[in-house]
């Protein structure tokens, strides 16, 4: 116990040093984290966007440059607006000929067949929004009771992707993500998340799934007790590592 509060209180310190730099952007990115609430899932079209918005941030690519070809609306063409009936009848390779130009900022043209298949997966399945949507996971944690709930919960969830070899959201990593993106009380143990977690001494390692796990815990813990949210302690970590998407929420003086 003295030793998770000794690291509580580093972590308390990478806070209050980023709170000296903040920039301009810095508060409504924070009060958007603070005060997110969980957004169900209105139908599978909704799904398949959703994921595959977090299909396109992944793999190490570059945030930034995601975040821009997102904005430009020319990902949403490609894949007809995410209407899965249209999109099951897509062919990858021509949406690489025809699209790639404008949304190589996603980094790989392999992720265009994983969102296909993805989306012919969710027809098959039908109803995948209300599998999604009702799950024993917790919505907010407020207690170790509700951490404990939360990961027995997302097991059995994670069980389900698995059973229905639902492509890129088999792994702890992708679900903790899709689950933070639509508001529960997690964080996605990214490759940045873990250098910081390593450098606080909450594991040994950067990788492997008892570690992301381990990690995503110890926030959870860390959010409870200091009550602010699981997303305002990834926030603050992903600006001290300097991910590139979270560089412009502090001055140039934080990094020197």
């Amino acid at each position: 116990m003295i030793e998770k509060e000794k690291i509580f209180q580093e972590i308390d310190e990478i806070i209050r040093s980023i709170d000296q730099f903040k920039s301009s952007l810095f508060e409504g990115e924070l009060h958007k984290r603070q005060n997110k609430l969980f957004s169900p899932f209105l139908n599978d079209d909704e799904v398949l966007k959703k994921l595959s918005y977090l299909i396109a941030y992944s793999q190490n690519a570059n945030s930034e440059l995601v975040e821009q070809v997102l904005k430009t609306g020319k990902f949403d063409e490609a894949f007809r607006s995410f209407k899965i009936d249209e999109v099951v009848k897509l062919n990858p390779c021509d949406i690489a000929e025809i699209h790639w130009t404008s949304i190589q900022g996603i980094r790989q043209q392999a992720k265009l067949f994983h969102i296909v298949s993805l989306a012919r997966k969710i027809e098959k399945i039908g109803s995948f929004s209300e599998t999604l949507n009702n799950n024993q996971i917790p919505k907010t944690i407020n207690s170790e009771n509700d951490i404990i709930q939360f990961w027995t919960g997302f097991d059995q969830l994670l069980k389900i992707l698995k059973t229905n070899k639902i492509p890129f959201f088999q792994s702890t990593t992708s679900l903790l993500h899709l689950l933070l993106d639509i508001g529960y009380d997690c964080v996605k143990p990214d490759l940045v998340v873990m250098k910081v977690a390593k450098k606080l001494n909450i594991v040994d390692s950067v990788a492997g799934d008892k570690n992301f796990r381990k990690t995503v815990r110890f926030i959870q813990e860390y959010s409870i007790s200091r009550k602010i949210r699981p997303s305002v302690v990834d926030f603050y970590f992903l600006i001290d590592e300097g991910q590139m998407g979270a560089k412009k929420f502090v001055t140039e003086d934080f990094y020197r």
